[in-house]
């Protein structure tokens, strides 16, 4: 995974800008899709290779949490996330070996998987 899309998203919740320049990535894409359906970010457009991400400003930046570390992956399992989606105070990123899903898409399907990010929900 591509960290510095997150980080990218983050830094322009905290400057407040609203147009995220970045390279088309297949991998990136899955992530993108899951961001527009938390109303994270409100549309894209492409052009060859890259693409324009638009944001919505309403998140505050320490809402996004990139926990994911190369050199020390996260792993849940299923009966872990079950826990933390109780709570429902946060909203997780997983990649699985089906693709990268919420949390809540994670228990429906009973699926571990490696932890990308976390979004607050407060």
């Amino acid at each position: 995974m591509d960290t510095n899309l997150i980080n990218l998203i983050k830094l322009n919740l905290i400057y407040k800008k609203k147009i995220i320049k970045y390279r088309y990535n297949k991998k990136n894409i899955n992530i993108i899709k899951i961001l527009i359906l938390l109303n994270i970010i409100k549309y894209i457009k492409k052009n060859n290779n890259l693409i324009y991400l638009y944001i919505n400003n309403f998140y505050k930046h320490n809402y996004i949490n990139n926990l994911y570390k190369p050199s020390r992956p996260l792993f849940l399992k299923n009966s872990i996330i079950k826990k933390l989606t109780i709570k429902k105070k946060w909203i997780f990123l997983l990649s699985t070996n089906k693709g990268i899903m919420t949390n809540f898409e994670a228990v429906k399907k009973n699926l571990g998987g490696m932890l990308l990010l976390k979004i607050d929900t407060n």
